[in-house]
């Protein structure tokens, strides 16, 4: 059997084996309309920056890289549109997210109902709250990220990839031998941690856009919080978010786009404490460009799903708010009487001061009775789910919401539609001694931390759940 006879048999029975997955390519054809768009929205420096306590100075003094607002429109043949929009930004509250849903109806055909936006959670992006200098202004730029896609619809394939990436998260709630609970921030005599108190979620998701067999962009699921640079910190940056699109962008081209979806990264970060908090852009680079390989991968090994069904689904569900008790209420006046005296502490890396907290507890003490009403948010795009839920939701949730869904291929965020605070599951309150003063079961279940009833995190999941059945 000579030479070339063998290299056309070999290629002859490599195609026999890809034929199947190829003819199955084929076979997913697409009516539906895709565009994606991104609009540099920074705003001008000088802008208080959200996401840290910086005692009485929150002022940015700069630009490091660029705040980006990325958006996918998906419309299908019978007029049907949903739209997706991330915001490079620590949170957007519920006013602000109705605003910018406003302006997006208001300059597209797009229902403002019919649009999810998100925050990538970067603690070194403006605030947010819609009396804020500007905010009407930089946040209605990044609005139109939306319009802009919704001029770019093109008939479009979207593919699904997974790969995992389990070495740049971790659960920063820490169990102690003394029965405390300590967060990943603090540092520690050898042997006192004994380890993490809950899970991580390594999975990272991706959904892809072609267009005319070019490939156009991505969204990237996965769940970290994007705190790698802390209250040192006062440029504007993206974190390691704007790494993690970099670094996809150099193997894909500067036109392609990727889109950063944060998961629920509520007990997640990417501090180990065995190591430190090395809050650097080295190190938000390191972080980005680890995500952003784990990302190319799973765009490798991706698969084409049906896209032919838009469906939007939402409650809104009624959360009370968490009890002030007498003694939290007594300690509260009593620290704020001391500042009377020695003023507001100064401002911190990390962490949250006592004066800061006994502010809040007198603040929610006269609302503890009232109860609100929470958006839950469900997208469907052919076989593909988002959840949007409205805070900073424990990681546990997230996983529960993609095991028990009936569609394979859902995504779930945080910080989406509106910014309540933490949701700690409900286990996580009863972990370590019982007390009133703050941290005693960690920075998350600390009232002002968290803001609404123990369970309130398993209450908006259910919803979640029940939406996804429902739509699938």
């Amino acid at each position: 059997m000579n030479n070339n006879f063998k290299s056309f048999r070999i290629c002859f029975l490599l195609l026999l084996f890809t034929l199947p997955f190829i003819t199955n390519a084929q076979q997913i054809k697409s009516t539906l309309l895709i565009g994606i768009a991104e609009v540099n929205y920074t705003p001008q420096v000088g802008l208080d920056m959200a996401g840290n306590y910086r005692g009485n100075d929150y002022a940015s003094r700069g630009v490091h890289d660029s705040l980006y607002a990325k958006a996918l429109v998906a419309a299908n043949q019978k007029g049907e549109k949903v739209a997706l929009l991330t915001v490079d930004i620590c949170y957007i509250p519920k006013e602000t997210i109705e605003m910018m849903r406003n302006y997006i109806a208001a300059h597209s055909t797009l229902k403002a109902a019919n649009v999810m936006i998100m925050a990538t959670h970067t603690h070194s992006g403006p605030v947010a709250d819609i009396n804020a200098p500007k905010v009407k202004e930089f946040l209605s730029k990044a609005a139109s990220a939306v319009v802009e896609a919704d001029k770019n619809l093109k008939p479009s394939v979207l593919s699904v990839g997974r790969s995992t990436e389990d070495r740049i998260s971790h659960n920063r709630r820490l169990k102690c031998i003394d029965g405390t609970t300590h967060m990943c921030w603090e540092k520690f005599q050898p042997g006192f941690v004994i380890g993490p108190w809950g899970p991580i979620d390594p999975e990272v998701i991706t959904l892809s856009v072609k267009q005319n067999g070019k490939e156009k962009g991505a969204i990237v699921n996965f769940a970290c919080h994007a705190t790698t640079l802390t209250g040192n910190n006062w440029l504007y940056t993206a974190d390691y978010p704007g790494y993690m699109a970099e670094s996809i962008r150099r193997v894909k081209g500067k036109d392609f786009m990727p889109l950063f979806f944060n998961g629920t990264c509520g007990n997640v970060t990417q501090v180990d404490y065995r190591v430190g908090f090395p809050d650097t852009y080295q190190e938000c680079q390191r972080i980005g460009y680890m995500l952003g390989v784990a990302a190319l991968q799973a765009i490798s090994n991706e698969k084409p799903v049906s896209s032919d069904v838009l469906k939007v689904s939402k409650e809104m569900v009624p959360i009370k708010h968490l009890t002030i008790t007498d003694e939290q209420y007594n300690w509260a006046l009593a620290i704020m009487k001391k500042v009377e005296k020695e003023g507001m502490p100064p401002a911190q890396a990390d962490g949250i001061p006592d004066a800061q907290y006994a502010k809040d507890w007198l603040e929610m003490h006269k609302t503890q009775d009232q109860v609100d009403s929470l958006e839950v948010m469900v997208v469907r795009i052919g076989d593909a789910a988002f959840v949007g839920l409205p805070g900073e939701m424990f990681t546990e949730f997230g996983m529960d919401i993609k095991k028990q869904s009936p569609c394979s291929n859902t995504m779930v965020m945080g910080l989406t539609n509106d910014e309540r605070g933490y949701f700690p599951t409900k286990v996580s309150f009863t972990q370590g001694p019982k007390g009133f003063t703050p941290m005693i079961t960690g920075y998350e279940t600390t009232p002002g931390t968290t803001k609404y009833e123990i369970g309130a995190g398993e209450k908006l999941t259910e919803s979640a759940i029940r939406q996804l059945k429902a739509l699938f």
